[in-house]
């Protein structure tokens, strides 16, 4: 816990048992939260190339159709590291087997991993798609600051029967939920029609997209929400085909919203209406996916491509926005914002070390610690520095990585 913030000299006179640390000209900041990402892909960078969102899902199916559990427990490992060494304490991690929560575990992040749940056909599936998330989901051990949530996948791949059923059901009530939402418009597409890139993409291989009933001119929103499909503290990854009322029905109904530029931008997707979101009360964070359809897990690096995509679309986005979003807004949008996202006494020790280069010393501190010079140099969480002098703590990378080129010759 974070007992006093001040002055360095004040803080010495004040503790004088305690040890001191000299970090040099860095910047110290929260820990850094992801909103949305995917451990489970994290050897899955290139397999499918970017492009439009159905195509691209198509090749990204394929290519992991012959991923086995190596590569998955290989992936969440090369994962977590990966978030850690870029400054992220916080994530709410999603994928099919839940096996993000075992690595979170192993490297000190805490979070959410959130098992998804697929299930695109009418009510006479529903039984089955429900056991299959339920034997996944009580496989996967919570505890050691990482919980266990729910993740539908997103409209078109869980259809209105089981989306409802899995809303019902007690054992779920209180766990995170999350799902990726009017992502691109091949999804409105789908759901709308039953056709296009992403029924493409499931043919010959998961039947036909699921469809979500309503009125002209809705959105996936909109059809979700008018289906009972949204509730308090869920949190909606992309939310980038929003029609101008859609902010709002996300506002009223409690849902966040991870922003993943990187990965809008890389599937053709579009540029999320951020502003409008803003305006509309929606508590929004960041979200780096995965190398799957982005970048790395740097939610620096996705706060620098969200700056560069906004204000190239004319929108107003100082660098102050983007480190809140990288910190507190994600916190908000993850409901903990009372335990972490700022640097304040009584809140969790999450903290990251920044090192600012020379020729921005001085500047804005919001400034400086995106700069892309500027180097992670320490990242403690729950007040155990985790990663120090380029080494995280406790963690045989050598061997991590080893398993890792053993888990992707694999699937190439």
């Amino acid at each position: 816990m974070i007992c006093a913030v001040g002055p360095a000299d004040a803080l010495r006179s004040a503790h004088p048992g305690v040890a001191v640390v000299d970090l040099g000209p860095s910047v110290l900041a929260p820990g850094f939260v992801d909103a949305h990402c995917h451990l489970e892909w994290a050897l899955a960078g290139g397999l499918a190339p970017g492009g439009e969102f159905g195509r691209w899902l198509g090749a990204f199916l394929a290519a992991i159709a012959v991923a086995d559990p190596d590569f998955t427990h290989a992936a969440v490992d090369v994962g977590a590291l990966a978030a850690l060494r870029s400054g992220t304490t916080t994530m709410c991690d999603s994928g099919p087997t839940g096996a993000g929560a075992a690595a979170m575990r192993r490297v000190g992040l805490t979070g959410t991993t959130c098992v998804e749940a697929f299930g695109a056909g009418g009510p006479e599936s529903v039984d089955a798609s429900a056991a299959r998330l339920r034997d996944a989901f009580e496989r996967v051990v919570g505890g050691g600051g990482v919980n266990v949530g729910i993740a539908p996948h997103a409209p078109y791949s869980v259809g209105p029967p089981l989306w409802r059923r899995l809303f019902g059901l007690p054992d779920y009530a209180s766990a995170t939920w999350t799902s990726h939402l009017a992502e691109s418009p091949a999804e409105l597409l789908a759901i709308t029609t039953g056709g296009g890139t992403i029924a493409d993409a499931f043919a010959g291989r998961f039947g036909s997209p699921a469809q979500w009933p309503g009125a002209l001119g809705d959105g996936a929103v909109a059809r979700v929400a008018r289906s009972g499909g949204l509730r308090p503290g869920m949190v909606a990854a992309h939310c980038v085909q929003l029609t101008p009322g859609e902010p709002r029905i996300l506002a009223e109904h409690g849902v966040a919203v991870a922003h993943c530029p990187i990965s809008n931008a890389n599937l053709g997707c579009g540029v999320a209406p951020l502003e409008a979101l803003w305006d509309a009360g929606v508590r929004v964070g960041l979200g780096t996916d995965s190398p799957a359809s982005a970048g790395s897990y740097d939610v620096r690096a996705e706060a620098r491509a969200c700056g560069l995509v906004h204000r190239a679309a004319g929108a107003t986005i100082q660098p102050m926005d983007l480190v809140r979003m990288m910190t507190l807004g994600g916190a908000e949008a993850l409901g903990r914002d009372r335990e972490i996202g700022t640097l304040t006494p009584g809140k969790r020790a999450d903290i990251v070390a920044i090192d600012v280069p020379t020729p921005i010393a001085g500047v804005d501190p919001h400034v400086a610690m995106l700069d892309p010079g500027a180097r992670i140099t320490g990242v403690w969480t729950r007040g155990v520095r985790r990663f120090a002098d380029g080494v995280v703590a406790g963690v045989d990378e050598e061997a991590v990585a080893a398993r890792a080129r053993r888990a992707r010759a694999g699937v190439c």
